[in-house]
């Protein structure tokens, strides 16, 4: 819980940062990973030199599997904001490379229910929350045309900590089991590729 109060103050120190820097190019657009999550992607700074502000990954999910006397309901919401700087570089003309890093946050909550109608009555509730703050590289191209729409890709080698609570809960041997969720995540994957499109102004 530290980590993520001492990650929202870095985040708002950052913000006031922003706030004094003279704009002089903003960027608005979506943003999606995998082709099937998306977000959006706010820019602001000078043309080789960005603050940049995404939310990614805001999904949710709504489940019921049936079989025989068993039915199972899941629900799953998640979210994840990043925070970050990146530089410019014009390579030739309409293609620019991007570099730097960001700061991030991630949260996901899920529950399956099991509902029993059988006479053993082997009713279930699982529920896991997860926290995850970490830091990830960028590293990317943009192509620009006509001088307001970019296209972009970029590649987001990552580290983060993961932390949070489960707790499963059976009736019929009338038992709650909590546990605690630590460890990190890092590495570069497919996952952690980004394709954006934005409108420059």
């Amino acid at each position: 819980m530290k980590k993520i109060v001492l990650i929202f103050i870095t985040l708002t120190m950052s913000v006031i940062m922003v706030a004094q820097e003279k704009t002089k190019q903003k960027e608005v657009g979506l943003v999606f990973s995998n082709l099937d999550n998306f977000g959006l992607t706010y820019k602001t700074g000078t043309n080789k030199s960005l603050w940049r502000f995404s939310t990614l990954l805001i999904s949710g999910r709504n489940t019921d599997e049936k079989a025989d006397s068993l039915v199972r309901n899941q629900n799953n919401i998640g979210f994840a904001i990043k925070f970050g700087k990146e530089y410019r570089k014009v390579i030739v003309e309409n293609f620019e490379l991007r570099y730097g890093a960001d700061l991030s946050f991630s949260y996901n909550q899920s529950t399956s229910r099991d509902d029993d109608k059988s006479i053993d009555n082997h009713d279930m509730i699982f529920e896991q929350t997860i926290y995850q703050p970490g830091i990830n590289l960028v590293l990317g191209l943009n192509y620009v045309f006509k001088d307001h729409f970019v296209i972009g890709a970029e590649l987001l080698p990552h580290f983060s900590y993961i932390s949070g609570k489960s707790k499963r809960s059976s009736y019929h041997y009338d038992e709650d089991i909590e546990s605690n969720i630590s460890g990190f995540s890092y590495g570069l994957s497919n996952t952690s590729a980004l394709l954006s499109l934005s409108f420059r102004f």
